[in-house]
């Protein structure tokens, strides 16, 4: 496999309180959730980093805060300019179609996304996508909750994200029977805990005891702010 004609899209948004996760906000408080939202989408980009031969871009929301978002991401990465792209679209459905559109007329052969509801994601599942390509054309990693923590795809076609009822826990199977109905070979990934509400940071608190979660576990026991002051 190639590797070097793919490409990932993370997907985040400005880590401003009271706009990212809301589930978590009555729990940790606005401020705690965006400090922890924030500290998992850093989690998520040094796995992406990680994943050998394949480009990252950050596709960011909300478009205005661009400045601020590359401020943020840079801060603990340093140069990564080139690879800021806005999210377009209304729905996610839309959005995900629209990274993966950009990234195939940039001339990549294999397209994945990757949110950042999974901190603890093992990057070998990343690796394991990668190379389920090989023999199907789309793959999805299952999360617990229903959705997808990754979909990938040698072929963008809008009809896998249509009808599909997002944040209902019905997003895998939807998003998989859409696939499979335009004929197209679907793999999928082992499944994964993703962080969204309360009932889940019961699971987070057993896998961040190691040294690469040190800062997740700091915010969720109240310990440094990872986010650099304005």
């Amino acid at each position: 496999m190639d590797t070097a004609t793919s490409a990932l899209a993370l997907f985040i948004r400005e880590p401003s309180p009271g706009t990212v996760k809301a589930r978590l906000s009555s729990s940790l408080g606005p401020e705690k959730a965006a400090r922890f939202y924030w500290e998992c989408a850093l989690l998520s980009m040094a796995r992406a980093l990680r994943l050998h031969g394949a480009e990252v871009f950050v596709f960011f929301r909300p478009v205005e805060r661009r400045a601020r978002i590359e401020e943020l991401v840079m801060s603990r990465f340093g140069h990564f300019e080139g690879k800021f792209i806005p999210q377009e679209g209304g729905d996610p459905g839309e959005r995900l179609f629209n990274a993966l559109s950009r990234l195939d007329a940039m001339g990549f052969e294999r397209k994945f996304t990757l949110g950042t509801d999974s901190p603890t994601l093992p990057l070998e599942y990343l690796e394991r996508g990668l190379r389920a390509l090989d023999d199907a054309d789309n793959v999805l990693g299952p999360t617990w909750s229903g959705g997808f923590y990754l979909f990938g795809t040698r072929k963008v076609d809008e009809g896998y994200f249509r009808n599909v009822s997002w944040s209902s826990g019905l997003e895998l199977v939807q998003v998989y029977d859409n696939a499979t109905s335009l004929g197209r070979k679907c793999a999928l990934l082992p499944r994964w805990q993703d962080i969204d509400t309360p009932d889940d940071l019961e699971f987070l608190e057993g896998q961040v005891r190691q040294r690469d979660f040190q800062r997740l576990q700091a915010i969720l026991h109240e310990g440094q702010d990872p986010i650099p002051p304005k």
